[in-house]
């Protein structure tokens, strides 16, 4: 019998979905795969390794035209090197609108 009940405030959303991010002080763009998602933070994979502690901004297109995009300021709380491809869980510090450009 499974007896687990989840904890967390908000539940994760499964997601596969490609997208962009940007280390502070720099324009230059770096992709990845999103995991997952919650109201407050977000999971993804990436070959660009960050810094805990380090705040970068993200850009979540979804594949789905009717899903807006999402532009959002990520504090790193984890970094997990699996052979060359980092798994990165941050916080979801601020929700900007998406729009063009950085």
């Amino acid at each position: 019998m499974n007896d687990f009940a989840e904890k967390r405030d908000f539940q994760r959303m499964a997601l596969d979905c490609e997208f962009v991010f940007f280390k502070p002080g720099s324009n230059q763009q770096y992709s990845g795969q999103v995991i997952n998602l919650t109201s407050k933070g977000v999971l993804f994979n990436s070959s660009e390794s960050i810094d805990v502690n380090t705040v970068v901004e993200i850009l979540v297109t979804p594949s789905n035209s009717l899903t807006q995009p999402m532009k959002a300021s990520v504090l790193a709380n984890r970094v997990t090197d699996y052979e060359s491809i980092f798994e990165i869980a941050g916080e979801i510090l601020e929700i900007h609108t998406a729009g063009a450009g950085n």
